[in-house]
């Protein structure tokens, strides 16, 4: 060993000796740090051995911390609860989480934790997941991580969760409005789904009062208008590798429900909804009376499986997942295919509700629209405007999966009640279409005089014929007639406001697309009546004043008032 004289050295010499050992020591203190930064986060729950669940201010730092110290992960506030509480969305890519415009166009997947506030395992499972994604080591992991992206809504219900209640704080199953977007919870979810598109979504729930046997229960979307090849894959996920996967990792499967259970194919529920908007689906059910650790690793062992599945089939995903909304598309347009409007694949189709044929698309009043415009913008349905009044939304396109679950009054749980068109080749109104409308109105209790809808039926009836027979000045002068009735039924209060303002506006609406209707053959036959059959008007002739009072009955045939007046001229 060499022993330095410090003595011996030169003050600069000796300032840079010192300076190289406090490096040093700083070195080795920083690289101590680090290893200690670098250990994963634990939740609450694991913390506390499973013997109390993550409490929501534990969650929130938990995601802080592992947003922190992995670069893999990041986190958002993508709205609040009734009650104030953030709704997280969690994102987990390799290097570091893809944006937004790369997710939505990319692969991705996307797991929902606790939508029941008292099935706490599902949001244990999606924090530690999304903690051992963040800082896994496993290569083929890094690799999958690296070709998409896994999403996390750990706490879909953080008032429940909190309040250990099924529902949220205004007393809502929230895992029932993924149609109707009734709470803000859902129309937090319906955004995330409308914005990534995920191609698996994962809605993880429990039994409360089962004991096992089995331990896990699965299902598919089973709705019987997802899309028949999604759906198919979808079977084959859970049938052929979920199940297998998780029981020889010792945990016992089933199928959740059985031909009896109403949410199988219940068009309002996550499950279901997964199909409905195209992508791969998955419900899982824990056993809510199991050791609580237990049911987690049960939910974990179930969603990692489906990464595996994610991982060795993504072509196929990918591939069905992209194809299906042109598939809808085209059965929406060709109509080959009927809706139903209740049923699953798990019960005999002849037991549903059907359309068939469906209509081909739907003919709603500005303020129908209106009253729907959060539900157009979340499933990004597409829409037409007719008219001055008008709003039309066709079964030619993708999303036709919902509309008419939203617009058919047949539908159990529809929004508005639209007109149902059978021809879209000019989808405007009609006086048929009004009579449809007159007649829906009367359902809905907007007449206080059973007489009125009658009186504008039998109007109605006429100016139908009218139009059958293209005679359209008469169709003209008939709907004011119709204003006349309306404005008589609301002065005399046999009539909603609500209903006359659409019933008037249709009206307008039927009036100027034949106001506007130019035909030819008819000019042609004015012309040629006046120059041929009349011939020459010389100015105070006979064949002027034939002239002026053919052109007077015209005027009046088409409900105009009209008068004559004369004047002298020399010579």
């Amino acid at each position: 060993m060499k022993i330095i004289n410090l003595e011996t050295m030169s003050p600069l010499v000796l300032f840079f000796s010192l300076l190289l050992i406090v490096s040093s020591w700083e070195g080795v203190a920083a690289a101590q740090e680090k290893n200690d930064f670098d250990e994963p986060p634990i939740t609450g729950f694991e913390d506390r051995d499973g013997e109390e669940w993550t409490t929501h201010e534990e969650e929130l730092e938990f995601l802080e911390e592992v947003e922190e110290k992995s670069e893999r992960m990041t986190y958002s506030e993508v709205g609040t609860s009734v009650e104030g509480r953030p709704l997280h969305l969690v994102q987990v890519g390799g290097p570091s989480p893809a944006t937004d415009e790369e997710m939505a166009d990319g692969q991705n997947m996307l797991i929902i934790g606790s939508q029941h506030g008292n099935e706490p395992a599902p949001r244990e499972m999606a924090l530690q997941l999304l903690r051992d994604l963040a800082f896994t080591e496993d290569p083929e992991r890094e690799g999958q991580l690296e070709e998409l992206t896994v999403m996390f809504i750990p706490t879909a219900n953080p008032d429940g969760r909190e309040a250990d209640t099924r529902t949220n704080a205004e007393g809502v199953d929230i895992n029932r409005e993924h149609l109707n977007l009734g709470t803000p919870e859902i129309q937090v979810i319906g955004e995330v789904l409308n914005q990534y598109n995920p191609d698996i979504t994962i809605d993880a729930h429990e039994r409360p009062s089962a004991d096992g046997n089995p331990d896990m229960e699965m299902q598919w979307p089973r709705n019987l208008n997802v899309d028949d090849e999604l759906r198919e894959l979808n079977e084959e996920m859970v049938e052929d590798y979920l199940r297998p996967n998780v029981e020889e990792a010792g945990f016992t499967t089933g199928l959740y429900g059985d031909a009896s259970e109403p949410t199988l194919g219940l068009e309002t529920v996550l499950s279901q909804m997964a199909g409905l908007r195209h992508g791969l689906g998955l419900l899982t059910e824990s056993s809510g009376q199991q050791d609580p650790k237990y049911r987690v690793e049960a939910q974990m062992e179930t969603v990692e499986s489906t990464l595996e599945f994610y991982r060795e089939r993504m072509d196929d995903v990918t591939t069905v997942v992209s194809e299906a909304p042109s598939r809808k598309m085209e059965e929406g347009a060709d109509r080959s295919e009927p809706f139903y409007l209740d049923g699953a694949d798990i019960r005999e189709p002849e037991d549903s509700d059907v359309l068939d044929p469906h209509p081909c698309g739907y003919l709603l009043h500005s303020s129908q629209a209106n009253e729907v415009s959060l539900h157009i913008d979340s499933f990004s349905l597409e829409t037409e405007e007719v008219g001055e009044n008008g709003v039309f939304v066709s079964m030619s396109q993708p999303m036709m999966t919902v509309v008419p679950f939203l617009l058919d009054g047949e539908a159990s749980y529809n929004e508005v009640e639209g007109l149902a068109l059978e021809d879209c080749s000019d989808p405007r109104i009609t006086a048929s279409g009004l009579q449809t409308l007159v007649e829906q109105l009367d359902e809905a209790g907007e007449f206080e005089n059973s007489d009125a809808p009658y009186a504008l039926d039998v109007h109605l009836r006429a100016v139908s014929h009218y139009e059958d027979q293209e005679e359209t000045d008469k169709v003209v002068e008939h709907m004011g007639g119709f204003h006349n009735l309306l404005i008589q039924q609301l002065e005399n209060d046999w009539i909603s406001e609500d209903a006359f303002h659409m019933l008037e506006t249709f009206a307008d609406d039927l009036i100027e697309n034949y106001g506007e209707t130019f035909d030819v053959d008819r000019v042609m036959d004015h012309i040629s009546h006046l120059s041929e059959d009349i011939g020459p008007r010389v100015a105070g002739s006979e064949e002027e004043l034939e002239a002026a009072e053919y052109i007077e009955d015209e005027f009046d045939s088409l409900g105009y008032d009209t008068s004559m007046q004369t004047f002298d001229i020399r010579g």
